[in-house]
């Protein structure tokens, strides 16, 4: 039988016998995650996911009954429980992947259909200050976790996982007087058994991209000049069956042209600095949150770079993101200018655009903010 690192130490101060060892494998894994919070009390639950070879999602699962109550599985019931968040009232909602995470507080209104059954823009979670386009496909589990918080209170989120265990999204309460609705909207969706395990889907094998020299160059360029619209991207990805940054490294420098991984500070800087109104998307495979508005205060600590503002919070891993790439697009509105980051393995950090009115070009100062961007790189 073989122990990692931490097993054996955990059996040598008594916490782990080899007799549950020799059991499932993920049987003790709640006492491994116990062991390991004394050892190190600030680990994020993503962080300590990793640490322990599982997924977060399976972490989670072991504190079903003692804080954690699982909810209806299913495509349906997790859009009835966001149809319904407007009734808690203020709430933190927390996109992530590896190396962003974006936080944002603000109140959600009932979303309202047109004659079509669309979400009409402003309502729900098109447009409002929690902004967030779903990939519910992937979803595959659901938790309400109650649990000691900060200064002494009680913490209260719906959080989400993909089908590989991954958190997709948060949802934090953050306001007393809906602890009732809270308590209800758990009480509704609870899953009749409520077991404390959890199995995933292992990680997908990493998908070989098409060689460059197999792609056709000219139909990306000109396709890529009849855009009318950012959101027509990424269905020329998927004609061409390449790659985000594929297509950035092929689409010619007049359109996309790489910078340092250092020049996101130096955007947020000066979008702080300046006053110019930000878009920033976070994604992960199963959701996407977007903040749009002005940013006031950044700040580095530790080994994050971040934004510390009292409704809006982004933390950037320094070391995780890899380089960058300024992207020029063609729109009816004349040319959008989007500032992306990736990390070593080419996945999506975060992307960056000017906020902007309908019908509107991006300000001169953004343009100018992303033209200096290159003195950094």
């Amino acid at each position: 039988m073989k122990y990692t690192k931490l097993g054996v130490m955990l059996l040598a101060a008594g916490v782990i016998s080899i007799a549950a060892c020799s059991t499932t494998p993920n049987s003790n894994l709640a006492e491994r995650w116990s062991a390991l919070r004394v050892e190190q009390p600030k680990l994020q639950p993503r962080d300590a996911a990793q640490k322990l070879n599982v997924s977060e999602a399976e972490l989670v699962a072991t504190n079903v009954g003692k804080g954690a109550t699982r909810l209806r599985d299913g495509g349906p019931a997790y859009k009835a429980v966001y149809d319904r968040l407007h009734e808690l009232g203020q709430i933190k909602a927390i996109t992530r992947n590896d190396n962003a995470v974006l936080e944002r507080v603000g109140t959600v209104t009932q979303a309202k259909l047109n004659a079509d059954g669309r979400v009409i823009p402003g309502t729900g979670f098109a447009g409002g200050p929690i902004d967030l386009r779903f990939g519910a496909d992937q979803w595959r589990s659901a938790f309400a976790v109650v649990q000691p918080g900060r200064e002494g209170k009680t913490s209260r989120s719906l959080q989400f996982f993909d089908v590989h265990g991954n958190a997709v999204n948060k949802v934090y309460l953050d306001n007393e007087a809906g602890v009732a609705a809270f308590d209800k909207l758990v009480a509704d969706f609870k899953a009749p058994e409520q077991l404390a395990y959890l199995s995933v889907d292992k990680a997908p094998a990493k998908v070989v991209t098409k060689p460059n020299v197999e792609v056709d160059v000219k139909e990306l360029r000109d396709t890529w000049n009849e855009l009318s619209d950012v959101h027509e991207f990424p269905r020329l990805l998927k004609d061409l069956g390449i790659t985000r940054e594929q297509a950035l490294d092929l689409i010619g420098k007049d359109a996309a042209y790489r910078i340092s991984a250092q020049s996101v500070q130096t955007l947020l800087d000066s979008a702080a600095r300046q006053g110019q109104p930000i878009m920033v998307f976070v994604s992960n495979p199963g959701m996407t949150q977007i903040f749009s508005g002005k940013i006031t205060k950044v700040k580095a600590t530790e080994e994050w770079y971040n934004v510390l503002d009292p409704d809006f919070n982004l933390h950037l891993r320094q070391a995780g993101i890899d380089r960058g790439w300024v992207v020029k697009r063609p729109a009816k509105d004349g040319v959008i200018t989007s500032v992306e980051f990736y990390d070593a393995k080419g996945e999506q950090v975060v992307n960056f655009f000017s906020r902007r009115d309908r019908n509107k070009e991006e300000t001169t100062t953004w343009r100018n903010i992303v033209a200096n961007l290159t003195k950094t790189s």
